[in-house]
């Protein structure tokens, strides 16, 4: 009986196999000689595929490591996909936003993460590739985000209000001369949970009043990949799918209790957009794009700046001699208070950005998306057919030699040093560091809006941390053991570890008696940001 049903099945993978390369064959996109180079598939016509679902976006990385090409090709049944690697051409990418552009993506994308119903995906798509003019929803969203997130008072508002409820989360970290035990990844996805979702939505953020929001959010995050693939996610992804019916519940009431009123600028801008097109009873499913672009990547951002510090005791040394400079102290009676100055921390400390920086270089693994609308030439050089799939990976750029130096598999914390020393030094354009080589935060037409208010908050956090606290791991003698990273996060451009790290904590010695806080004098959102 065995033996028969193995039969049947081998003959039916068979007869499926034969099928689908027979009809490849015949329907399947052909290739055209001014098309980036064919990257052949180890099993015939499926072969990427598999890899695909192997090792999700990350296929794209293993591929352009073994062929360091600066485009090729990958053919899969009924489709193409276009890998581009060089700085140039990537430019060249963004730049025709019109025929290569994400928003099919948005189309595809959002009936799986919002699962807000055929109503709510129509007002979505209507216009949404502004051939009409500029207005729809996704228009209005976009640019309403682009102003509230621009350095200005409304982001210097998000920052200090993000800032001030981390401080609040610091505190049970302040016991004299003991030491406290935590999880690091687990303390720091709270800490930027609440106080990054305060920052959003104001004193009525759900998420500080309805704790269990925060666990219902990360749940669904977990399931994500399985929700956007639509592979059976009542089944694959059913803990996500029920977390995020939770956390849309609670943000539901946080807009029937007019929240937006009292909250950033940022969601009272994103609130009007679903008034004016009719859609308001979505807001709380639309949110999940926001919340997605908040804490997704900042969380494991802060988490691995934080063990890149740590585990370099000069680099902790370097760096709190420099953030001394950025502070101030006064006394009055018997309470010392040394209060970190945001606005200064540009100015001041440049190795504590360059080390931001080459955090992000190191740890990003993402990869950009376009889809060709219409037959395009790039730098005059590769033809990209409609109806395929351009992947912009950037962990390939962010490893070339050519453009990072020769130790570019290292950390190196003063990297983004040399690199503005050696642009003031010369006037040679072609000197400069290409402006698509760094990829964390995406480029052109999707530029993440959010990167100032993240280079902002991570970067002031980095600082309190690094002046109040000695960080040392509990296990391994001591030893600082750094964990890999947890692949097949598709939202993720920093992939979060596959493991947590113990830690014990305390207060430096010589600074028990003193309390620290942020001071808020100045713009408090104009930070460097590298890259676009």
């Amino acid at each position: 009986m065995e033996t028969e049903n193995f039969g049947t099945v081998a003959i039916s993978i068979t007869v499926v196999a034969t099928v689908l390369i027979t009809t490849n064959y015949f329907f399947g996109p052909k290739y055209d000689s001014r098309e980036p180079p064919v990257i052949h598939q180890k099993v015939p016509y499926i072969g990427h595929v598999i890899g695909l679902l192997q090792y999700g976006l990350r296929y794209f990385e293993v591929l352009s490591t073994k062929h360091p090409l600066p485009a090729f090709t990958l053919q899969t049944l009924g489709k193409k996909v276009y890998v581009v690697n060089s700085p140039d051409l990537i430019a060249a990418v963004q730049k025709n936003a019109k025929a290569l552009s994400f928003n099919p993506f948005i189309s595809f994308v959002s009936p799986r993460i919002f699962d807000a119903g055929d109503e709510a995906n129509a007002i979505i798509h209507d216009n949404i590739d502004g051939e009409k003019g500029p207005w729809g929803l996704l228009h209005d969203t976009s640019r309403g985000m682009h102003i509230a997130l621009a350095p200005s008072d409304s982001l210097d508002w998000m920052t200090k209000t993000m800032l001030n409820k981390l401080e609040e989360h610091f505190e049970p970290l302040v016991v004299g001369n003991d030491e406290v035990e935590i999880d690091l990844y687990k303390w720091v996805r709270k800490g930027i949970t609440v106080a990054s979702t305060e920052a959003v939505y104001g004193p009525k953020n759900p998420f500080n009043h309805k704790p269990d929001l925060e666990d219902a959010f990360w749940d669904f995050e977990s399931d994500i990949t399985m929700i956007l693939l639509g592979i059976a996610p009542s089944i694959t992804a059913r803990k996500g799918k029920n977390a995020r019916k939770k956390f849309i519940a609670g943000l539901g009431d946080y807009f029937r209790d007019n929240g937006p009123e009292t909250g950033s600028d940022l969601i009272r801008a994103r609130w009007e957009a679903n008034k004016r097109y009719g859609c308001h009873q979505y807001a709380a499913s639309f949110e999940i794009g926001n919340l997605v672009g908040v804490l997704i990547n900042a969380t494991p951002s802060f988490f691995w700046m934080l063990l890149h510090i740590y585990s370099r005791p000069t680099l902790l040394e370097e760096l709190r001699a420099e953030i001394a400079h950025a502070t101030e102290s006064t006394t009055t009676g018997n309470t010392t208070t040394q209060s970190i100055i945001v606005s200064k921390l540009n100015e001041y400390c440049p190795l504590l950005l360059s080390t931001y920086q080459e955090t992000l270089r190191v740890q990003t693994h993402n990869s950009s998306s376009r889809w060709v609308t219409k037959d395009t030439v790039i730098a005059e050089q590769y033809l990209l057919k409609a109806g395929n799939v351009i992947q912009m990976p950037g962990y390939p750029v962010h490893m070339m030699p050519s453009i990072w130096g020769s130790d570019v598999e290292s950390f190196n914390p003063h990297r983004f040093l040399k690199i503005e020393k050696a642009e003031k030094k010369s006037n040679d354009k072609s000197q400069k560091q290409h402006p698509a080589s760094f990829r964390t935060f995406g480029g052109g037409s999707t530029l993440c809006p959010g990167r100032h208010f993240a280079t902002a908050e991570l970067c002031a956090a980095t600082a309190m941390m690094v002046m109040r606290f000695d960080i040392e791991p509990m296990h391994n003698g001591g030893t600082w053991v750094i964990p890999r990273y947890k692949y097949g996060k598709v939202a993720s451009a920093v992939p979060p570890p596959d493991r947590d790290v113990k830690v014990k904590i305390r207060t430096r010695r010589g600074m028990e008696d003193v309390r620290w806080q942020f001071d808020f004098k100045g713009s408090v959102s104009k930070f460097e940001v590298f890259g676009g």
